[in-house]
């Protein structure tokens, strides 16, 4: 049976597998629906059973299946292998029953991407970004290494479908349905206004701080932080490049860390995903930064003789433009050498076979400072 698991493990990667996704929102917001996986029974050659089947999801990191939801809010689901003998097909479906974070998770896997919701008051949108591009989603079913090749999501609300574009389909008034590939280029998005909901407003705060990493580069701290504290995410942006995102603590603060942000003017944006779309509305807010850094070909070295008694200086000292100010502190073994500060060192005789090295600080008006520590310098003679 091993060698069944891994054969079938294998072909998985390459068959032309599927999910489809139906789900209802009701007018409370409660979620309810299926989401079946397929896989075509000629890609299992060795797999004849449910059973079988059932074990080769097993290896796949497909849970078992789960008890019943205990309440509406509740978004664990009902999972089943089975087997659709009309289309010849595996299949894996799980009944899921929750509020509407349960949409989001349930209607993606690993190279497909999940749906965005975001409502701003009755006017509620979604969005399927392009294959592979959401990066954040969460998967009820535990996938590992499988390849969706399609996808069908089928969506009913309480509200009145008005518009949709990059290939979603109206099935009517009130039903949106989003069909796509894992080579989906394209943006899929629809808008609904749902008259009969109401919404609490929430109010994202963003600040940014730049702080030097390197020469030419900074980390950026970013700290959004909502008025009253709300379940969800915030997603940063540079412009239009989005950075990463942070789930929000139970005081309303999120804190993003962006490394190896480039010097110039940055608009740093900030978005607020509710995990309860339904019941809070969306927000976000924006921050203008504008850093300066030092520039070096090349960090600085020590020279002189690897002796006690001989004088240490630093080498090669040249960013662009030049410090102001330029601090030193002289290390040994990674310690600092009390009150040796200067640009030149006297090695001492607690110095022999130890590394003798210098940490640099850059200072100028305008610009991020920059500390670095230069390579050891080993004490081989007395």
């Amino acid at each position: 049976m091993k060698k069944l698991l891994v054969i079938a493990s294998a072909i998985l990667l390459l068959s032309g597998c599927a999910l489809s996704s139906t789900y209802t929102v009701g007018s409370d917001g409660t979620v309810s629906g299926t989401s079946t996986f397929a896989v075509p029974k000629s890609s299992l050659r060795n797999v004849s059973t449910v059973a079988q089947w059932s074990q080769v999801l097993g290896n796949n990191n497909f849970p078992a299946p789960s008890a019943s939801p205990t309440s509406s809010t509740d978004p664990s689901a009902i999972c089943e292998a089975g087997e659709n003998v009309e289309l010849a097909q595996w299949t894996y479906t799980c009944t899921a029953v929750g509020d509407v974070s349960v949409l989001s998770a349930a209607t993606s896997t690993n190279n497909s991407a999940s749906l965005k919701f975001a409502r701003n008051g009755k006017t509620l949108t979604i969005v399927q970004p392009p294959s592979g591009s959401s990066g954040d989603s969460e998967n009820p079913f535990g996938l590992a290494g499988i390849s969706l090749f399609f996808t069908t999501t089928t969506i009913t609300f309480p509200g009145l479908v008005t518009s949709v574009s990059g290939g979603a389909e109206k099935i009517d008034d009130n039903t949106i349905s989003f069909a796509a590939d894992e080579s989906q280029a394209t943006e899929m998005s629809a808008t609904l206004v749902m008259n009969e909901l109401s919404s609490t407003p929430t109010r994202l705060d963003l600040t940014a701080k730049a702080s030097p990493l390197a020469a030419g580069s900074a980390d950026v701290e970013f700290t959004a932080s909502l008025a009253a504290p709300a379940a969800g995410q915030v997603v940063f942006f540079d412009g239009d490049t989005r950075l990463g995102s942070v789930d929000v603590d139970e005081q309303g603060i999120a804190k993003f860390m962006a490394g190896g942000q480039s010097d110039g003017a940055h608009n740093y944006q900030a978005e607020f995903e509710p995990k309860d779309w339904w019941n809070v509305d969306t927000s976000q807010d924006q921050a203008s930064l504008s850093f300066k850094t030092f520039q070096m070909a090349n960090y600085p070295n020590i020279s002189g003789p690897t002796k006690v008694g001989a004088i240490l200086a630093v080498a090669n000292l040249k960013p662009k433009p030049s410090a102001a100010k330029v601090s030193y502190q002289w290390l040994r073994n990674g310690k600092a050498i009390a009150g040796k500060t200067a640009k030149t060192y006297k090695v001492v005789a607690a110095d022999f076979k130890k590394g003798i090295s210098v940490r640099v600080t850059l200072r100028k008006t305008g610009y991020l400072p920059i500390t670095f520590d230069t390579s050891e310098l080993r004490i081989s003679k007395r």
